[in-house]
């Protein structure tokens, strides 16, 4: 069974999560929610960003800079597509159809 690699790894099923449950959220938040570092968001958001999974706003409210992230239609089917793999996976019921992988998301990272 395959899996989206982009979404396997645990910092970005978070990020992808928490946005799933609250699709628009800024920085500080979405730090709150997910536990991670301002470095491991970052990386992660931009990980997801370049997989087209979720847009990444940036603006200023009283003179500071203010990013925002957003969990696109593209993000929202595959993230949905992700977890119905796994739910197969746990309750033993095999897939109708193959989960598409992200060829991209195998580079030289380790997770």
């Amino acid at each position: 069974m395959s899996y989206d690699t982009l979404i396997a790894n645990a910092g970005r099923l978070r990020i992808l999560t928490a946005l799933a449950v609250e699709n628009r959220q800024e920085f500080v938040n979405l730090r709150k929610m997910t536990c991670l570092t301002d470095g491991n968001l970052s990386a992660h958001a931009r990980r997801l960003q370049g997989g087209g999974l979720i847009d990444i706003e940036k603006s200023f409210r009283e003179g500071k800079p203010v990013t925002t992230f957003h969990l696109n239609e593209t993000g929202r089917r595959r993230l949905t597509e992700h977890a119905q793999a796994l739910l197969a996976a746990v309750s033993g019921v095999a897939l109708r159809e193959p989960v598409p992988v992200d060829a991209s998301a195998d580079d030289e990272w380790v997770d």
